[in-house]
C-alpha cells in the first residue's frame, strides 16, 4: 500500500517515464537461446550463493536465483493487540492503562515483538506490520 501526499492545487502529477514496448518476437528469440545454453551447461551458477542460472545473451542479463520463502512472524494475541495500540498512535502508559496491566509487561510486549520482527523502533515496527498483509487493513484503513 502507496500513502501518498495530496497535491496541492494547481500542480499536476510528475510524467510516467516511458519504457520502450517489449518485443515479443526478441523475447521468443531470447528465450530460445536461452534454452540452448542451458541445454549445453554454457552458463555460470554458484549454488552456495543461490544462483541458478548467471549469462548474458544479446546484451539482456538472465538471472536465477532461488529465494527462499519469506518467514512469516506470529505474534501473540496480546502482542497483536500492544502493535497494534502503537500503530495508532498510544503510549505505553496508554497501552497499559487500557489493558489493564503495567508499563514493565508493555515493554516486554514490545521487546518481544521487536525480537521476532527483527526491528529496533515503534515506527519500524509499524512499517514492518503495515507491510505484512495480515495486518495492513488493521494498521492503517484504508479511507472510505
Amino acid at each position: 500500500m502507496v500513502v501518498q501526499a495530496p497535491r496541492p492545487a494547481g500542480h499536476a502529477a510528475p510524467p510516467t517515464p516511458r519504457r520502450a514496448a517489449v518485443d515479443p518476437a526478441r523475447l521468443e528469440r531470447l528465450c530460445l537461446e536461452l534454452a540452448t545454453l542451458v541445454r549445453l551447461g554454457d552458463h555460470h551458477t554458484d549454488e552456495r550463493e543461490g544462483v541458478l542460472l548467471d549469462v548474458t545473451i544479446g546484451g539482456v542479463r538472465c538471472l536465477f536465483i532461488e529465494q527462499e520463502p519469506a518467514l512469516r512472524v506470529t505474534l501473540s494475541p496480546r502482542e497483536r493487540q500492544v502493535a497494534l495500540m502503537v500503530a495508532h498512535g498510544r503510549t505505553n502508559q496508554a497501552i497499559a492503562t487500557s489493558l489493564d496491566i503495567s508499563v514493565w509487561t508493555v515493554s516486554t510486549h514490545l521487546r518481544r515483538i521487536f525480537a521476532k520482527l527483527a526491528v529496533s523502533s515503534r515506527a519500524e515496527m509499524v512499517a514492518r506490520l503495515v507491510a505484512e498483509h495480515d495486518y495492513s487493513p488493521l494498521v492503517a484503513p484504508d479511507e472510505p
